[in-house]
């Protein structure tokens, strides 16, 4: 599936609003920026974005797709007030249990989709598409680059958004074969995994920049940093946009963690 502009996909009212004010901010700069790309909402939360994505690629039919929303830092790897590009994006809460004694559909050696419907059997993980020069300082330095966790309940409380990150994060050894090592999750969001596992039925390239708006866990929005987030997505979007488009091609499934 290919076709017309890149299409730039904003979970709610709220952050398409401010998004587009960040960069009429920025002025002509910014404004084209936006005029390049088709501009949708998709929806809160994995239910209505994965149903919106798939509406939206039916309907504009995009070379790429980019989603951009605010999203809570699980990790120091994501600065609160920043924005960041992301290599991989997990799947949290669809398996068995809860808390501790939950189990990924990985780790029950279920797929969500199988290998038939749409290539590579897809588990808990994909990997996304960044952007030349969008690789974080820290992956450049040779540590490992950021993935991202999709949630079908944010965390409540800073207690469970660590116990969130521990499940995700591998607790072997992988000898440098280990895809799933190759990332630190460090940001938790509640719709990255449903785009990007539409954009991999669909055929198309899917890139996911989140501005960290708040810690995971803090319910508290009066200490909450939206505006700086926004804004950080809306410079990440205008370097975007003056960038080669890919650093990888396109996605692949892959099982997830565990």
């Amino acid at each position: 599936m290919t076709g017309s502009r890149p299409l730039l996909l904003i979970p709610t009212a709220m952050e398409r609003e401010q998004l587009h004010a960040a960069l009429r901010q920025q002025k002509a700069r910014g404004l084209s920026v936006w005029d390049r790309f088709q501009v949708e909402t998709c929806g809160f939360g994995l239910v209505a974005a994965a149903a919106m994505t798939m509406r939206h690629l039916s309907l504009h039919r995009p070379s790429r797709v980019v989603l951009a929303g605010i999203a809570g830092s699980l990790g120091p790897e994501c600065k609160v007030g920043s924005a960041y590009w992301f290599g991989s994006v997990v799947c949290d809460g669809i398996g068995v249990g809860e808390a501790d004694s939950f189990q990924s559909a990985a780790t029950l050696g279920w797929n969500q989709l199988d290998g038939g419907t749409c290539g590579a059997p897809i588990a808990d993980r994909l990997d996304l598409v960044l952007p030349v020069r969008a690789r974080p300082v820290h992956a450049r330095a040779g540590r490992a680059e950021l993935g991202l966790v999709s949630r079908c309940a944010a965390s409540a409380n800073r207690p469970a958004a660590m116990t969130v990150r521990r499940r995700v994060t591998p607790t072997h050894a992988s000898g440098g074969t280990d895809p799933v090592a190759a990332f630190s999750y460090a940001a938790e969001d509640m719709e990255g995994f449903a785009v990007a596992l539409a954009c991999q039925i669909a055929g198309v390239p899917v890139s996911i920049v989140r501005g960290i708006s708040n810690e995971a866990g803090d319910r508290n929005h009066a200490g909450w940093q939206i505006d700086s987030a926004i804004a950080g997505i809306a410079e990440s979007l205008i370097e975007y946009a003056h960038l080669a488009p890919l650093v990888r091609g396109e996605p692949r499934g892959n099982t997830g963690p565990g």
